[in-house]
């Protein structure tokens, strides 16, 4: 499976990335929204995108508005986030986000999440 995280975080960002390349997953892994901007706008894909909500220079639903055109449509996905106070105050369906998950990530959830083709149940997705 060919996954995208983006995450400023660098040690989550590593760690995500080490526990699921060793999973057998192809993970690309940017530490700056607008990196991630690029990669999917010269047609990088993915079949999960794990993003983080809060991010020094684009929030996650700023990163999905500026790329929706480029977004994939077999692919889904999965919003990370510790500010569930303010991800609750969000339309999550009409960001394009399948499944949302809160900080501190419960890994089994995580790898239900990403092995549920955006069918899982979320956590914490507001109705």
């Amino acid at each position: 499976m060919e996954i995208v995280i983006v995450e400023n975080d660098a040690s989550l960002l590593r760690t995500l990335k080490i526990l699921l390349e060793g999973r057998g997953d192809r993970v690309k892994a940017f530490d700056r929204p607008v990196e991630t901007c690029s990669f999917l706008e010269q047609g990088g894909s993915y079949d999960v995108m794990i993003v983080d909500y809060m991010m020094p220079e684009l929030t996650a639903g700023e990163l999905l508005e500026r790329t929706r055109g480029y977004l994939s449509r077999d692919g889904f996905i999965i919003l990370i986030s510790g500010h569930t106070d303010v991800v609750e105050q969000l339309n999550l369906k009409s960001m394009g986000v399948d499944i949302f998950l809160p900080k501190p990530l419960d890994l089994e959830l995580l790898w239900e999440a990403v092995g549920s083709g955006g069918k899982a149940e979320s956590r914490s997705m507001p109705t």
